[in-house]
């Protein structure tokens, strides 16, 4: 015998349906007292209510904070590598490879919006900026980083005492360095990859964000980084060659 049973919700604006429907399978007296002492706990369980919205003027407050904060973060960054390594070149190729991978990993983030229904089998889902998100951001600038400094210390080690950087000076960097990116990168892309399959949906958003930082951060110490520090170097050089050139024709008039 099938019953049919309409209760009335404790608070109105506690749910959002005012009414509910049970069918079950068991008679109608039974069930209808079981749904009554329900209905009894629940009018006697206090709602809490809570607010989960942010207003456009403590979010704007917020935004405007952010970018003080980003933009402190990436000066002192220059400023550290390029007291490190005493070349201004070095700290502007580690901020632009580290823009890089942020906003790669974002785009990858976006794009998850639309590429989700048909990468479903990859377990892509519609992916949204959440703390866990900004975690992983913040921990590939942290990763990337890390293995840019490494490269550049080697950089100088085998620059020794010259001015400036070659081809074969960096070219000799990756190829001394490149064992231990592939070791580290590839332990933490497996680490991580294992996260992404099996580490629930808690962690998802986190393990896609540094699946993709991982990635993106490998490729930019190696192919941006490096060679954005030779390009910048060798205009330097040229532009000095040129200053002198034209101190000379000065000097000889």
């Amino acid at each position: 015998m099938l019953a049919s049973l309409v209760l009335a919700p404790v608070a109105s604006g506690a749910k959002p349906y005012r009414e509910w429907t049970l069918t079950t399978s068991l008679d109608v007296d039974g069930t209808r007292s079981v749904a009554e002492r329900m209905a009894a706990e629940l009018a006697e369980t206090p709602v809490y209510l809570s607010a989960n919205r942010i207003g456009g003027k403590v979010a704007g407050n917020t935004q405007v904070t952010a970018g003080y904060a980003l933009v402190a973060s990436l000066i002192c960054i220059v400023l550290y590598v390029w007291l490190r390594f005493q070349d201004v070149a070095f700290g502007l190729a580690a901020v632009v490879a580290l823009g890089h991978d942020v906003l790669v990993t974002v785009s990858c983030l976006a794009l998850s919006t639309f590429v989700a229904p048909f990468l479903g089998w990859a377990l892509v889902d519609d992916f949204k900026i959440s703390l866990d998100v900004i975690a992983a951001l913040l921990t590939i600038v942290g990763f990337s980083i890390n293995d840019t400094i490494v490269i550049f210390d080697r950089l100088r080690e085998i620059r020794g005492k010259s001015p400036f950087v070659t081809p074969e000076i960096v070219d000799r960097a990756l190829n001394q360095t490149l064992s231990r990116t592939i070791l580290t990168s590839g332990t933490s892309l497996i680490a991580t990859l294992i996260l992404y399959l099996f580490g629930g949906q808690g962690i998802h958003a986190f393990a896609f964000t540094m699946l993709i930082g991982i990635i993106s951060g490998t490729f930019s110490t190696i192919y941006i980084a490096s060679p954005l520090v030779l390009l910048m170097q060798r205009r330097a050089a040229q532009s000095r060659s040129v200053a002198m050139a034209g101190a000379g024709v000065a000097g000889g008039r």
